[in-house]
């Protein structure tokens, strides 16, 4: 059995291949179970959770058994151990059953976040869209910044609430040479000049979220919700397309979605209708599928 390192993905990975893989993957027939975390008790009332994603080859619609994969993604959250997830991925032979490679899931999770959401941005955001706002933070960013790269010509970057190590990070990506990356602490006036929105996570430092309740994109603005604990303006859900990556299980039920990424990927359901529109994307908790083809990907190419 193969054990691949964080370092090791990152060798074989590119924006473009990662992406091209999860759009295959949202064409596929990939069997993805739905499975529910399983909770830990642990001290002072506190608890955690053990969670599974498995994927595998739809080996009798295939018709053969000598081609494909079977994977589980194992993702442990402790309240005592703050940030993401500690997270393997343990991929298995289709032909065999042989456990053939076990990936490291934390860099996994990454490059998956941001392929998944420059997927989204590929089909929802307009084609001529140049200006990029960020609110908040996270570690992933750099990695998604250039993900929104490889699908949209940017040429203006502004960050507001993130770390300074990350600003350093994204303004240093090769592929953003040309684009000017900038700070704002006004975030209310810099929206208007927006046409693609991230909302990242909590304000570095600070640790608090941003009050969203001022969010009012331009028309035609794409936002791209990265934070699942973002409170989102009622407003924005009730006028803006809103869009998830798989409806079997939305984020938020209450809501009225549109498409998700399968119903886009094949051309059933139309993203963006018109220029105008303002459109959302907020993914829901699995993952099991694109996790399954990035892993295997990853396979084939270490």
């Amino acid at each position: 059995m193969r054990i691949i390192s964080s370092d090791e993905i990152d060798a074989c990975l590119d924006d473009r291949s990662v992406l091209e893989t999860l759009r295959r993957a949202y064409r596929s027939n990939t069997v993805v179970p739905r499975t529910a975390p399983m909770p830990l008790t642990r001290l002072g009332g506190l608890s955690g959770a053990l969670s599974l994603q498995p994927a595998w080859t739809d080996f009798a619609a295939q018709g053969d058994v000598s081609r494909g994969y079977i994977g589980c993604a194992l993702a442990l959250d402790l309240p005592e151990r703050p940030g993401p997830a500690a997270s393997l991925y343990v991929l298995f032979s289709g032909s065999t059953g042989q456990p053939i490679a076990l990936l490291d899931g934390m860099r996994l999770t990454v490059w998956r976040t941001s392929a998944l959401h420059a997927l989204a941005a590929s089909y929802l955001s307009r084609e001529d869209t140049a200006r990029l706002l960020v609110i908040g933070d996270d570690p992933r960013l750099p990695r998604l910044v250039s993900a929104y790269a490889d699908v949209r010509n940017l040429t203006s970057i502004l960050l507001a609430g993130t770390a300074p190590e990350t600003q350093k990070r994204i303004a240093g990506l090769p592929g953003l040479k040309d684009v000017h990356v900038g700070v704002t602490s006004e975030i209310h006036a810099a929206q208007e000049g927006a046409d693609l929105i991230c909302i990242a996570g909590p304000e570095s430092g600070s640790g608090t979220h941003h009050a969203l309740t001022y969010l009012d994109p331009p028309a035609g603005c794409h936002v791209d919700v990265i934070d699942p604990t973002a409170q989102l303006p009622t407003d924005l859900l009730e006028e803006a397309r809103l869009f998830t990556s798989d409806l079997s299980a939305p984020p938020r039920s209450e809501l009225e979605w549109a498409a998700d990424l399968r119903e886009l990927t094949h051309g059933n359901k139309a993203g963006r209708r018109y220029y105008g529109q303002r459109t959302l994307f907020l993914p829901g908790p699995g993952t099991g599928l694109a996790d399954h083809a990035l892993a295997a990907h990853i396979f084939l190419r270490t």
